[in-house]
């Protein structure tokens, strides 16, 4: 679909308010050209002014030759056309004269003023109104677009995250639907208003004097031709200017995201200096597309401007000649409409490069919204309430680009209970295996199941809910301690909350803050150290009570005390539990029901820790590493 057709489509929901809007729009251009309309006769009452002889006696010769020299066939249509236009001129005179019309000119003065506050007064209602319900549009499309973009966030893939910067993502949600916005604004706000008001001066210059309002439209198709020009420089310009936007944002997050780092490295100078680049050509850029977008308006003011000038001159002097055929009520009307209309020219001339710069956002925005969602629910999948027998890998491949496979035909069983250790060699693909259970991909090859189904065929929200993940990186939200335990569970309640934390070794440090568990933890929980966030993510796990745990390196970053702690709390949550375990330092390894070794995406060993001791393989040169201290 076009860009311009789909991003019409987002106003459908708020086509009343857009109707509103638009019709109040129209109305404010009418009531301001009315008032336009009665400036001639208002200057007539004023100076007592009828009119100025059109052509004289002296001139009939003239025009006597004039018209001999034209055939019957050519001038009856122009008489024609120039009779029906004075027939609506003199008609709207008429409304106005009998609208104002007093017993002298005092009292037709008073009818007057009263008769311009009552028009401005509806103008300026339609005004108001016209700007309530248009912000009511551009806010409703704004919240739309954001929502949306933040529903399909949550749907996609963890691939999808993965191959972008965090920057580049918030922008899209922040920098981009403010440009969508505004040339939402300029497009439906002005453009209604301005189209309006440029049709209804157009139609009373026309009304006042065709052969000067033609002779004023000879510039338009120049005006529009640099118009189109322009707008087409500005979608690129803008493209270029909101990807430098998307940069910042990047850097910013990394370096606030990553400022323990920064400091420890002493890389505060080299961040900044990295941040003012990038800032820098945000800037460059935004000023070759502002340089663009301002060049329009003086080059189109002074072409607006030549035209007004040309016509001023030569009605002027028609007039003071004698051979004018606007009286002096008209011609100044002629003026003051000519020159009123060069606002709302100027205003359209800039709504195509606004609007360039909005379909720009807009493309982006529709990028992110059409993206392939890869993990996505086949039409009535059957939801799990249990996990009763076994969790199957079959010939399972995985590769995250066609050409570099990180899993390769690995196949193995989970029984029911069991807990099965991972281990292997940095980039065996150790993670990436677990990430398959719970569908944060899908396997490109070979299929996983749970009780004789594949996971493909099985709900989303049933699946996960059978499990519980502890990862080496702990994820917490910047809330309170009892919210990041109780997330997810809506409310169970905080005896079972408290409960938890105690399973997790977690109590004791929670009852040493001042606010307890309505401590705020910080961002990512960096108010907490490394031990005390992997507790609350298990405290979290427990009060899930997942038939099925997933632990990725849970301990491998902690400290000996810490460990201790932790670990006792994965004994616990581990009773009576099946899981899977990708080991560094646990030791669960040893007293785990089996050990798979990977290695280069491949299955190469499997037993139990004394069989694979005894083995000799690559199991055994890993402990030798890892674990001679008898971890």
């Amino acid at each position: 679909m076009n860009i311009y057709a789909r991003t019409l489509s987002a106003l459908k929901p708020h086509l009343r308010q857009l109707v509103t809007a638009s019709t109040s729009a129209a109305l404010h251009a009418i009531m301001a050209g009315v008032l336009l309309w009665m400036i001639g006769p208002l200057m007539m009452t004023l100076f007592e002014v009828s009119s100025l002889p059109i052509i004289g006696a002296e001139s009939g010769a003239i025009e006597s030759q004039t018209v001999q020299t034209e055939s019957p066939v050519d001038v009856a249509p122009a008489l024609v056309a120039e009779s029906w236009i004075a027939t609506i001129k003199e008609t709207i005179k008429g409304w106005i004269s009998s609208a104002v019309a007093g017993t002298d000119r005092t009292e037709t003065l008073f009818n007057f003023c009263i008769l311009i506050l009552g028009v401005s007064l509806l103008k300026n209602v339609f005004y108001y109104i016209q700007g309530f319900f248009m912000v009511w549009v551009q806010q409703s499309i704004m919240l739309d677009f954001r929502n949306r973009l933040f529903e399909k966030y949550q749907r996609l893939s963890l691939g999808y995250f993965h191959s972008r910067r965090t920057g580049e993502v918030i922008s899209r949600v922040t920098n981009d639907v403010v440009v969508l916005n505004d040339s939402i604004d300029i497009g439906f706000n002005r453009l209604v208003t301005d189209v309006v008001t440029v049709i209804v001066l157009a139609l009373s210059l026309i009304i006042l004097s065709w052969e000067l309002t033609l002779m004023a439209a000879i510039v338009l198709p120049i005006v529009f031709g640099f118009i189109y020009y322009i707008g087409r420089k500005m979608r690129k310009y803008s493209e270029r200017a909101q990807q430098k936007m998307a940069d910042v944002n990047s850097v910013l997050e990394e370096a606030v995201n990553n400022v323990r780092i920064v400091k420890a490295f002493s890389m505060e100078k080299f961040e900044t200096n990295k941040f003012k680049t990038t800032t820098r050509n945000y800037f460059l850029s935004l000023v070759r597309m502002v340089r663009i977008r301002h060049l329009s308006s003086p080059i189109n003011d002074i072409l607006a401007t030549i035209a007004g000038i040309s016509i001023v001159y030569y009605a002027g002097t028609k007039i003071m000649s004698g051979l004018g055929s606007l009286d002096v009520g008209d011609f100044m009307t002629f003026i003051l409409v000519m020159f009123t209309m060069i606002k709302p020219v100027k205003s359209l001339s800039q709504i195509h490069v606004k609007l360039q710069e909005g379909m720009a956002a807009a493309e982006r925005i529709f990028e992110v919204l059409d993206a392939r969602e890869k993990i996505v629910e086949q039409p009535g999948a059957r939801e799990i309430g249990a996990f009763d027998e076994s969790i199957e890998f079959d010939r399972v491949c995985f590769s995250y680009k066609d050409d570099v496979p990180v899993l390769t035909e690995v196949s193995f069983t989970v029984r029911r209970g069991e807990v099965i250790a991972i281990v292997g060699p940095s980039g065996a693909g150790k993670s990436t295996l677990l990430d398959l259970l719970p569908r944060f991909y899908d396997p490109t090859g070979g299929s996983v199941r749970i009780d004789g189904r594949d996971l493909r065929e099985v709900s989303l929200q049933s699946l996960r809910g059978l499990m519980g993940i502890v990862t080496q990186e702990t994820y917490l939200f910047n809330d309170t301690i009892y919210n990041n335990i109780d997330y997810g569970q809506n409310g169970i309640g905080a005896g079972k909350v408290e409960e938890a934390a105690r399973m997790a070794n977690a109590q004791e440090f929670i009852t040493t803050f001042p606010d307890g568990f309505d401590t705020r933890v910080g961002n990512r929980g960096i108010m907490l150290s490394g031990g005390q966030r992997q507790r609350l993510a298990i405290a979290r796990a427990l009060l899930k009570d997942p038939r099925i745990l997933i632990f990725d390196e849970a301990t491998s970053a902690l400290d000996t005390e810490s460990e201790a702690l932790v670990q006792q709390a994965i004994d616990r949550l581990m009773s009576n539990r099946t899981a899977l375990v990708v080991a560094h330092r646990l030791s669960t390894v040893k007293n785990s029901d089996r050990i798979l070794v990977l290695e280069a995406g491949r299955i190469v060993e499997e037993g139990s820790h004394d069989q694979l001791i005894e083995s000799d393989g690559l199991y055994r040169r890993l402990y030798n590493m890892q674990f001679r201290n008898g971890r």
